[in-house]
């Protein structure tokens, strides 16, 4: 075997430190995925008829614990923005910035008013067809979506509740939900649709508020 040459000693020490300029690249990026992973807060779950607020007024003369599905949502959802405002002091911020007209949160693009690192990015509605299920994975892969469905579906008329989906099942024929009406941790399915209903056609709209960087 014959003697490195300078130029060999040199080609490998070249190569020797590629390889240990990726391993730190990757050791960095990995870094900063698990800092990501850990700075990315929990959703905090709310019940509109938590006993400390079922009885306040939030809007037009209503109560949380009465129809206050909506703002109990947007809680949660401000929660993985880092927020920590219950359910009755969101309302409260809701009201400063007019988002309601009446009971009705008639303004939702008026939250990122009075919570900033939130982002209202409009809705999508399935009243007389079935959802889009590639929508719907497509917001869910973004993170948790408030989801329309139909309070009791087995009368005719849509009687408006909220929940917040946070992901499908590993079917992929419900969706993963957290119900406001009592904080439950549940299937979609399970609670506001009928025997014969699918996902899709138990899936009235998407209300596409955001958490973001502040």
């Amino acid at each position: 075997m014959g003697r490195l040459t300078a130029l060999d000693v040199l080609s490998n020490m070249i190569a020797t430190n590629a390889r240990q300029r990726e391993l730190i690249d990757l050791q960095r990026e990995e870094m900063i995925e698990l800092i990501e992973l850990l700075s990315t807060p929990e959703m905090t779950i709310y019940s509109q008829r938590d006993p400390r607020w079922r009885d306040v007024v939030f809007a037009g003369g209503m109560t949380l614990g009465q129809a206050g599905c909506y703002v109990t949502c947007v809680a949660m959802v401000a929660s993985l923005a880092g927020y920590t405002d219950s359910p009755p002091i969101v309302a409260e911020h809701l009201r400063e910035v007019e988002a309601f007209e009446g009971a009705e949160l008639a303004h939702p693009e008026r939250i990122s008013d009075a919570y900033p690192r939130l982002e209202w990015r409009g809705r999508v509605d399935w009243r007389d067809v079935p959802a889009d299920m590639g929508e719907v994975l497509d917001q869910l892969n973004v993170g948790p979506v408030i989801t329309e469905v139909d309070f009791v579906p087995r009368t005719s008329k849509l009687d408006q509740h909220f929940v917040v989906a946070e992901q499908l099942t590993p079917t992929h024929d419900d969706l993963c939900i957290v119900d406001p009406w009592d904080g439950a941790s549940t299937r979609l399915l399970e609670r506001y649709a009928l025997n014969h209903w699918n996902l899709a056609r138990s899936i009235y709209g998407l209300r596409l508020l955001r958490a973001v960087a502040g």
